[in-house]
């Protein structure tokens, strides 16, 4: 299906172009999301007619992606329970990156958020690529650190408990 981009799309291409993509891509993302339309001779006429306005638009989100990047937090420390050996009970995820800088003061959705290996399994220091806009873009430091805890299933210490329950001699 040709479509006419609406705004630049990584790995696709830029403002206004004329791109063929798959029928199901261009129906269930690019056009429910405003990024495409559908490639018409009206709709050609009128993207010409509005390359500049769409341009501007355009340069306004990068502006505002650009500003929010310069305000965003760079290093990020999590505390997560973990075992002797540093692998940690969970992971870290980009969600949970998201929400540390959020509470920093810079608003990122988890998925602006990108972590090149997945989550986070073991504590010690990562990179996450925190992706504002295709042309903004920036690294955050996360630095993830070990808190030493009881078993999180509680098991080992319920059964503790009812072997010296057992050990009472019985009068008969």
């Amino acid at each position: 299906m040709e479509v006419i981009l609406l705004e630049k799309i990584q790995n696709l291409g830029d403002l206004g172009e004329l791109v063929n993509v798959k029928n199901g891509y261009a129906r269930n993302y690019l056009i429910p999301q405003k990024k495409a339309v559908r490639a018409t001779e009206d709709a050609k006429a009128l993207v010409e007619e509005r390359r500049r306005a769409l341009a501007e638009e355009e340069g306004k989100r990068v502006e505002a992606a650009k500003a929010r990047a310069e305000l965003a937090v760079k290093e990020v420390s999590l505390v997560r329970l973990c075992s002797d050996e540093g692998r940690l009970y969970g992971s870290v995820t980009p969600a949970d990156i998201a929400e540390e800088i959020t509470a920093s003061g810079t608003r990122i959705e988890k998925s602006e958020v990108f972590l090149p290996e997945g989550p986070l399994k073991e504590t010690g220091e990562f990179e996450a690529d925190v992706i504002l806009h295709p042309e903004v873009r920036f690294a955050v430091k996360v630095i993830v650190t070990g808190e030493q805890g009881e078993d999180p299933t509680g098991a080992a210490g319920e059964a503790d408990e009812d072997v010296d329950a057992g050990d009472e001699e019985i009068d008969d």
